[in-house]
């Protein structure tokens, strides 16, 4: 074999060890569903550390979601078993999470206590963002029917 056919045999050796290794090395997100958009695939350019355990997410909308109340939505991830990561990770304080669970519009996403809300019939309705309270406004009545029907408003059973 010639030198130059031997030097080209390593570096594609070398090359090829490298692209293995990286991929091995590659973040895997250990929960594979952002818990806050709950039908989107999780990103692990989203993360954040709670208490030392990752949490992914789909996008930084949901990391900023999330930062707002971060104890509230680890305990509501481990009532949910949404992330693995944070099962066993004890909440600090008390607390008590919200009736409601996902937005009258955006079905498949979470709300929380700082996220956008209304009053309806003296009951607070949570909405995941704040284009959704205009919607809201412009026919209560029936949002608030069609969210009792569809099972998202768990507040307002018995009540309309």
């Amino acid at each position: 074999m010639s030198l130059s056919l031997v030097s080209s045999a390593r570096l594609l050796f070398l090359a090829l060890s490298l692209a293995l290794t990286s991929n091995m090395l590659a973040e895997e997100p250990s929960n594979k569903i952002c818990p806050i958009m709950t039908e989107d695939d999780a990103d692990v350019e989203a993360k954040v550390s709670y208490q030392g355990k990752d949490i992914y997410f789909c996008c930084s909308p949901c990391v900023k979601q999330f930062k707002t109340d971060p104890d509230y939505y680890v305990k509501l991830f481990q009532t949910m078993k949404s992330v693995p990561a944070v099962q066993d990770v004890k909440v600090a304080g008390d607390v008590k999470l919200l009736e409601q669970r996902f937005c009258p519009f955006s079905t498949k996403r979470l709300v929380g206590p700082s996220s956008p809300s209304v009053e309806y019939k003296g009951v607070k309705i949570y909405l995941s963002k704040p284009g959704h309270v205009k919607t809201w406004q412009a026919d209560p009545d029936l949002y608030a029917k069609k969210g009792v029907e569809a099972g998202l408003l768990p507040q307002l059973k018995g009540k309309i």
